[in-house]
């Protein structure tokens, strides 16, 4: 019979929120066993399309469209067990590493979307949310697509994706309870990152050392160590409060950026009503950005329909 499996860790969070640099962090301790910079997308790029294509065709052979697939041969109890089965020897695999761990750790953002699946295939890990100011997310996503070639390459995509991550980890998380889910705010691990890896720590049941911390956190720091294709260009910068957004985004991304996704900033205390006008002028600039958005849309959609053909010409 196979030992238990240690107690998983996972670090979830909006893409550029440090989930790689909190999870990075966590897996120097002795007691931890992760893969470094890997993420494995485990549940995003595999067990949740798994999980997803079998409940809509057991929807479909339930509902007398047609009888295909697996739900034929299993029942979801069966089919969730394998998948079980399968996160089991992926953990395992990871804890091999590093077999005197006493615990796993894994991150990837979109795991953040994928919480009520990764709660019934592993009922008893421990879930770190890590939250950042969105409009300085945004303006990370966009450098990071200019430089590296990856996330969201404007501001309507990039809030969307902070949205849809902080509020989804922050509903469940809501259910797993706090004996389970932590919530960690980017701007505390920078200002204060002692004292938030020891609660992190003490979070995971992982007994921590004063001196391995202070240490952990010196050889952190983001001026010493950036992970994660990181811009070093805006780290003169992190020192003053929204010196970041008010400097990198534009008076009409601030704007777009309101309307998306204020609401979340606000409840989660990162800005006031009115924060995108930044200068006197920027309310009066924006006023009819409405109206010519609306234009140059009805004209794109115009230029669409006359420059697609009737019907498809196939080769």
């Amino acid at each position: 019979m196979s030992r238990p499996l240690p107690p998983v860790i996972l670090v979830v969070g909006a893409p550029r929120s440090g989930t790689s640099w909190l999870h990075q962090m966590l897996a120097q301790h002795t007691a931890i066993a992760g893969l470094g910079d890997t993420e494995l997308t485990l549940f995003s790029r595999y067990l949740a399309p798994w999980a997803h294509n079998f409940a809509q065709e057991k929807r479909d052979n339930d509902a007398g469209r047609w009888s295909q697939g697996l739900p034929v041969i299993y029942s979801t109890e069966e089919f969730e067990e394998r998948l079980r089965e399968f996160t089991r020897d992926v953990y395992e695999r990871v804890h091999a590493r590093k077999p005197e761990a006493t615990h796993v750790i894994d991150k990837h953002p979109n795991y953040s979307n994928h919480l009520p699946l990764i709660d019934r295939l592993l009922p008893h890990c421990r879930v770190i949310h890590i939250i950042r100011d969105g409009r300085e997310v945004v303006v990370s996503m966009m450098s990071a697509r200019r430089r590296i070639g990856h996330s969201p390459g404007e501001v309507r995509s990039a809030a969307r994706e902070w949205h849809r991550c902080v509020t989804n980890a922050r509903a469940y998380g809501a259910e797993l309870g706090t004996d389970r889910y932590l919530e960690v705010r980017y701007e505390d691990l920078m200002r204060d990152r002692e004292n938030q890896l020891r609660r992190t720590f003490d979070f995971c049941g992982v007994p921590t050392e004063d001196s391995f911390i202070a240490g952990l956190a010196r050889s952190n720091d983001i001026q010493v160590k950036q992970v994660s294709g990181g811009d070093a260009s805006l780290n003169a910068l992190r020192a003053t409060p929204s010196a970041i957004w008010k400097l990198k985004l534009s008076t009409a991304e601030r704007w777009i950026l309101d309307r998306m996704a204020g609401r979340l900033l606000r409840s989660l205390g990162y800005a006031q009503d009115g924060w995108w006008a930044v200068g006197p002028l920027d309310r009066l600039r924006m006023l009819p950005y409405g109206l010519f958005a609306r234009i140059k849309r009805s004209a794109e959609a115009l230029r669409t329909i006359w420059s697609t053909p009737v019907e498809e010409r196939l080769p």
